[in-house]
């Protein structure tokens, strides 16, 4: 989890959350998928105590770590929508191409 570290002016760092941490409450978000079907969930933390040792102390900050992986996800993502499109437009042409319907081709109505 990525958050403010109060101890080190308002940082912002990444700690491990151990499953199971007191206040930490997780729900399954019913009927959401997100890439490669990846189950979403809701993640409410109240009070919840994580330890410094739970610092991952190599992961120096969000903007030059988990960010550059999220904005280069986010560019791939928009590149592989635009391909399925590409991929769908082409499938329905073909088939319109071949497609018959009372003896003609639906393409020259």
């Amino acid at each position: 989890m990525w958050a403010r570290n109060p101890d080190e002016d308002n940082k912002v760092q990444c700690f491990v959350v151990t499953k199971g941490s007191k206040g930490l409450k997780t729900s399954k978000i019913e009927n959401k998928y997100s890439f490669r079907m990846v189950q979403n969930t809701d993640i409410e933390f109240k009070d919840v105590f994580v330890p410094t040792n739970n610092k991952l102390t190599k992961a120096k900050d969000f903007a030059t770590g988990t960010n550059k992986i999220l904005e280069s996800s986010r560019l791939g993502i928009a590149w592989m929508i635009s391909g399925i499109a590409s991929g769908a437009y082409e499938a329905a042409v073909k088939y319109v191409i071949q497609r018959k319907q009372f003896g003609r081709s639906i393409a020259s109505f």
